[in-house]
């Protein structure tokens, strides 16, 4: 009877696996595209509108991460605030590193320059935001599948062979 519990288990445990490895590249996704509209919004901020940057941070927040930044902006500046903000939702975001890298250029130059400059600085970032974005899609649509359903064939077959 333990044997049968512990085989069961380690099947679920294995297809949890999979589904969780499958969820994150498709969180990845998404959370990238999220961050895209979100310069985007902040370029139309920046451009348009005469608010801080704390402010414009707050009003172009999509997922959480502009708001972090602006939380901290004033106590830390505006890169050292943003490079907190990418290091502390990575994860909840799943971020790979290049997409942390590409994103850690917007620290580099926002807040310290002139308006033409970070705006300039924001669509080269927003470009390569989207090209990470399209390299998460197809990655997610290579592999989402494959690790959902090996997880849950693992699981089987461990079951299996257990049994």
């Amino acid at each position: 009877m333990m044997k049968l519990i512990g085989a069961v288990m380690t099947g679920f445990a294995c297809a949890y696996l999979g589904i969780k490895q499958s969820m994150s590249l498709k969180t990845r996704a998404v959370s990238l595209a999220d961050i895209r509209a979100s310069l985007e919004l902040l370029e139309s901020e920046i451009s348009f509108s005469v608010n801080k940057l704390k402010k414009a941070f707050i009003r172009a927040d999509r997922n959480g991460l502009f708001a972090l930044a602006a939380e901290n902006i004033e106590a830390l500046g505006a890169k050292q605030a943003w490079n907190k903000a990418l290091k502390e939702m990575r994860g909840k975001l799943c971020l790979s590193g290049a997409d942390v890298d590409a994103l850690m250029l917007l620290g580099q130059n926002i807040g310290r320059t002139d308006k033409d400059d970070q705006l300039k600085n924001i669509r080269y970032v927003k470009t390569m935001t989207a090209q990470q974005e399209s390299e998460a899609r197809a990655e997610y649509e290579r592999l989402g599948k494959l690790y959902m359903s090996g997880g849950v064939l693992m699981g089987l077959l461990v079951v299996t062979v257990l049994i």
